[in-house]
């Protein structure tokens, strides 16, 4: 993402000085806000589209808590409900106890460290009181009322019931304080000025509870509070602006972050889940990986899985998707596959290769070296460790980050990630040079019937 322009920063200023009167007001309640209706009503926030409706799920004591529950009730229910929102993701660094946060992300705006909430009082969150808690997740507001920066999701989360938010603050209090004090947020000048953020607040972002629609089935509601809410996937799927808030009028159609390609979520035929079956996304959730009729198995019995979660989404699966409940997982499916085809910002067009014979030849030299063993002569993968190559919606979208990325650092990158008894794939970016990485990335994406453009070296140097 490119840095904002002068007239973004000269608007989020202006916006800013305007949003300083929110400091001395206290912002109303949670309890009082105005719900938001599913039609013809003002944006959500930032992160969600107009086409989810937004209100609280149906209870279940598997899931959500109820104001009546018992505490090691409410415990219980908020460390399903932090899986959910894969909160120990981002507030975890390398090495770290989960939830002491440290962990850089880093923006074009600078690094920013995320925070301890263990219940220490001096380190953590231990001081906040239930206001203070919902006043963070739905208002993005700290405890003295100044703004957080938006890499916290609380666009979304804004969406969550108030008794989801203390289910989870209840778990978080539940666990041991930590005294680690993680190094303060480095961001560039001008954005280092808080005020900034209250202009960004005014300007991309609209506070409110998730609200029914009864036109749709349970299946769809509770759907669109996980996607929408605690699962906030458009964070991710949602390309963003130069001011760093996602564009709603292309939610879920697919972004680069990290340098991954978090791909369309819509039911786009071409780049997006319309090929995706129901019960295919809902494995894919469950498990990291898809099975589908589209490669055939050769003489296998079982059909390899034709493509795999990748880099953060293989993360979110391993630490937040598989702990959900069946239920949960099939009505986050039933939701994304009710989302209207839009086709995917992509940054380079989907065209045929255009690959050399020499290329070509190259290209397949080398993965007969080193990707054969495992994919297969054909790019048919091996039942059930190692996925197909060949119709794989990874290998053959038209961006090819995930591909590039996934043959620098492996898969999944951090191999204590690695969240079934599938065999981890080792990173060749110490192996092969940008030339060779560009040209067997090519050779994939261009054998066994794949259609997709060629890579260059220039793009392998950009990711690496």
């Amino acid at each position: 993402m490119r840095m904002p322009s002068p007239s973004v920063i000269f608007a989020l200023l202006a916006a800013g000085a305007v949003g300083l009167g929110f400091l001395a007001r206290d912002r109303a309640p949670a309890t009082e806000l105005a719900t938001l209706a599913p039609a013809n009503a003002p944006e959500v926030s930032a992160a969600a589209p107009a086409t989810a409706a937004l209100s609280s799920p149906s209870a279940e004591l598997e899931r959500p808590a109820a104001p009546d529950l018992t505490l090691e009730e409410q415990v219980k229910a908020g460390a399903y409900l932090a899986a959910a929102g894969d909160c120990s993701a981002c507030h975890t660094r390398p090495d770290g106890r989960p939830f002491e946060g440290g962990l850089p992300i880093e923006t074009p705006f600078g690094t920013i460290y995320t925070p301890n909430i263990t219940p220490s009082e001096q380190y953590g969150i231990g001081s906040f009181s239930d206001h203070d808690f919902l006043r963070a997740l739905q208002h993005g507001l700290s405890p003295k009322g100044t703004p957080y920066y938006p890499a916290f999701p609380y666009t979304s989360y804004t969406l969550v019931t108030d008794e989801d938010l203390l289910a989870i603050k209840a778990y978080l209090m539940s666990l041991e304080p930590s005294s680690y004090q993680p190094p303060k947020t480095e961001l560039h000048w001008p954005f280092s000025m808080r005020p900034l953020l209250f202009g960004w607040q005014e300007l991309y972002f609209k506070a409110g509870r998730f609200q029914a629609d009864p036109n749709r089935s349970e299946d769809w509601n509770r759907g669109a509070y996980l996607v929408e809410g605690l699962g906030h996937c458009g964070e991710c799927h949602t390309p963003r602006n130069l001011a760093g808030a996602t564009e709603s009028s292309k939610a879920m159609t697919g972004a680069v972050i990290d340098g991954w390609y978090a791909p369309n979520l819509t039911e786009d035929l071409d780049s997006g889940l319309g090929n995706w079956s129901l019960d295919e996304l809902a494995e894919f959730l469950s498990t990291g990986i898809a099975r589908t009729a589209q490669v055939d198995a050769s003489d296998d019995s079982e059909a390899p899985p034709v493509t795999e979660a990748l880099g953060p989404m293989a993360e979110v699966v391993h630490n937040s998707l598989a702990k959900l409940t069946a239920a949960d997982i099939r009505a986050m499916a039933v939701y994304l596959k009710d989302l209207p085809a839009k086709a995917a910002p992509t940054h380079r067009p989907r065209v045929p290769p255009q690959l050399s014979q020499a290329d070509f030849e190259s290209g397949r030299d080398l993965y007969m070296t080193h990707c054969q063993a495992c994919h297969q002569d054909h790019g048919q993968g091996l039942a059930p460790y190692f996925p197909a190559l060949r119709g794989n919606p990874v290998v053959t979208i038209a961006e090819s980050n995930d591909v590039i990325k996934t043959i620098l650092l492996g898969a999944p990158a951090d191999p204590s990630e690695a969240f079934s008894p599938y065999v981890v794939m080792p990173p060749f970016a110490a192996t092969l040079t940008d030339d060779q990485i560009a040209t067997v990335a090519s050779y994939i994406r261009a054998a066994w019937g794949n259609e997709a453009a060629a890579v260059s070296s220039a793009d392998v140097a950009a990711l690496r």
